[in-house]
């Protein structure tokens, strides 16, 4: 055990030198191995699958919570949408552009080196991850839960075998998993030879890791988005864009689970028609919470009837969970301060006809995706992006990227300088 830190030392440099050897690859070389990836992966894909039901057996056995096993549960499905991103990362254009020259100087977009990514469950974001990195140049380091060990290795041995066969002689340590018995602090804390972490999970677990680390840290957010209700909204597509946002894959990144309303809600004949938006929440077999005015409003219609949110935090914290959470307020000002008070920050929507309430919502309120009577959801492949998630605002470091964790993410500015 007193070993373990030289020992992890030694592979974070196999890591960063695997990185240096992939950064001289040109970006068709880059992408015929995501190509080979891609294929490879589904020609083995009843093998991973396999390991994959192994790993939900014994969590089962483990007592892992509901939320887990739905996310480490691998299907053919989701199997195949692994296939699609690295598909479509092919098709993007390579991210280690450079600049004309200006001058004496001229800009290139590098790769940052080695990068770690920490995170618990969600098999398939492995594929995602190596995907991302190779396509940006960077080697990447696996350290995922026990819960998903035998899925984790099936994925990253079938990617090793294909670098190993592709003549490019590059390292074992490109694609690579933690060595057994590291702790996650002590990878973390790598700062010589790891330049970038991303943690994904549960924010509790996110936020732990955040704590741990002392390296540049991009950590992935997840649910406690906000949508503001304003009394010009449209409720009905204020209903189906929550529903949709809690669809995950399986991870819903962007789940609504909070909602300001303005009390004009609650008075006159908007309140008959509020009383019905509520009741359709909950046909969706949503479970509402919320402030002391929401509940003694309810308190006249039995139907909707909600629970008053435990304790002030839980405005501040992710349920990722069936429940949605109200809070009445009288002033668009008032819902502006509240949301930026308790939301993780990554994405909110406002639902107004106002384009006065617009303007101060978007420029009022610090969250990095804003969207103005449309839908939320998340997806990892949108238009000419792919996608691992949205980073919270506590991003710090080299990649000083808020907003989309994507190519881009993975890669940094050097300046070059000539006579």
């Amino acid at each position: 055990m007193n070993k373990l830190p030289d020992d992890l030392t030694n592979f974070a440099y196999q890591s960063y030198t695997a990185g240096l050897r992939l950064a001289s690859l040109d970006v068709d070389t880059r992408n015929h191995l995501l190509f080979k990836i891609a294929d490879a992966i589904k020609q083995e894909r009843n093998l991973i699958l396999e390991a994959n039901t192994y790993d939900l057996e014994a969590s089962r056995e483990m007592a892992i919570p509901d939320l887990l096993l739905e996310w480490m549960r691998l299907t053919p499905d989701r199997l195949h949408r692994s296939i699609d991103y690295l598909k479509h990362l092919v098709d993007l254009p390579d991210p280690l552009s450079r600049s004309p020259i200006i001058f004496d100087h001229h800009y290139r977009s590098v790769p940052l080196g080695s990068v770690a990514f920490v995170y618990e469950a969600l098999p398939h974001l492995v594929v995602l991850m190596a995907g991302l990195c190779l396509k940006s140049a960077n080697s990447l380091i696996l350290r995922g839960g026990s819960e998903i060990s035998l899925s984790q290795t099936a994925i990253t041995e079938i990617i090793k075998v294909v670098i190993k066969n592709s003549g490019l002689q590059l390292s074992d340590f490109t694609v690579a998993i933690a060595p057994a018995g590291s702790g996650i602090k002590d990878l973390v804390t790598q700062e010589k030879y790891i330049r970038l972490v991303i943690p994904y999970g549960r924010p509790s677990f996110v936020q732990q890791i955040g704590k741990q680390s002392t390296l540049s840290i991009i950590p992935a957010a997840m649910g406690n988005c906000y949508m503001y209700l304003s009394p010009t909204a449209d409720a009905d597509k204020a209903v189906e864009i929550i529903k949709a946002s809690r669809q995950g894959d399986p991870d819903a990144v962007n789940a609504i689970e909070k909602v300001v309303v303005h009390s004009a809600w609650l008075v006159g004949d908007a309140a008959q028609h509020w009383v019905g938006w509520v009741h359709k929440l909950q046909s969706y077999g949503l479970k509402l919470k919320g402030c002391d005015r929401f509940v003694g409003f309810s308190r006249n219609y039995p139907e909707i009837l909600g629970d008053s949110v435990d304790t002030e935090i839980q405005w501040g914290q992710s349920y990722l969970d069936n429940i949605l959470a109200i809070k009445i307020v009288d002033a668009p000002e008032e819902a502006i301060a509240w949301i930026n008070q308790y939301s993780s920050g990554h994405a909110d929507v406002i639902m107004s006809d106002s384009v006065i309430e617009n303007q101060s919502f978007v420029s009022q309120v610090k969250s990095s995706n804003i969207f103005i009577n449309a839908h939320s959801k998340f997806h990892r492949i949108d238009g000419n992006r792919v996608a691992l998630g949205i980073a919270s605002l506590k991003t710090r470091g080299i990649s000083r990227y808020g907003g989309i964790i994507d190519l881009q993410s993975l890669t940094t500015t050097k300046r070059i300088i000539s006579l």
